[in-house]
């Protein structure tokens, strides 16, 4: 069967190739009075999102968004992209055994390790970047079922965290939507 391999060419590094910038238009805001605040979180027109306390869980799929995540489904569907997202207050990751400075590096190398095994992919290494000003990292996992893609950003002192999963062979293609949802979350404390 034909993959896409050719269209996908062009934007193979992640970056914008011209014309495949991410539109945005939809904005979801959940409160989040444990936090003192709330979250919101920008995704494209006719995409699904339910929104919690904690977070949103955010898809292209509505049958995928019935789940508690890609984790739980037997097999991602073709073309669906599952994104879960939530702010992680400084303080509490520190608390959490982040060794030395709270940084989105070290947020990741805390979480990859516990969350790769059972049901999820193990995860390689840890890529520090920069994502609109703000200090970031990433690392991917990828076995038969998905290729999950771990974010942190930091956010003024919060972490935005999250994690776009994908059929293994459409990961590239769905790489930018799953990072401009991710670093569109944000924390607005209460007045």
């Amino acid at each position: 069967g034909n993959d896409g391999g050719a269209a996908d060419a062009g934007n193979a590094d992640g970056g914008d190739n011209g014309g495949g910038a991410v539109e945005l238009t939809q904005t979801e805001t959940v409160d989040a009075t444990d936090m003192g605040g709330s979250l919101s979180i920008s995704y494209p027109e006719g995409w699904f999102v339910t929104g919690e306390a904690g977070g949103f869980l955010i898809s292209n799929s509505e049958e995928a968004l019935a789940s508690s995540g890609p984790q739980d489904l037997d097999e991602i569907p073709a073309g669906t992209v599952v994104v879960s997202v939530t702010i992680l207050p400084g303080d509490m990751v520190g608390a959490m055994g982040v060794e030395g400075d709270v940084t989105p590096k070290a947020v990741l190398d805390l979480f990859s390790g516990f969350m790769g095994g059972e049901d999820m992919p193990e995860f390689g290494d840890v890529e520090e970047l920069t994502i609109n000003g703000h200090a970031a990292a990433r690392v991917t996992g990828s076995d038969d079922k998905m290729t999950a893609t771990l974010y942190a950003i930091d956010n003024d002192g919060n972490f935005a965290f999250g994690m776009g999963a994908t059929r293994p062979d459409e990961a590239d293609q769905h790489a930018d939507v799953i990072q401009a949802i991710i670093s569109s979350a944000s924390f607005t404390a209460s007045e």
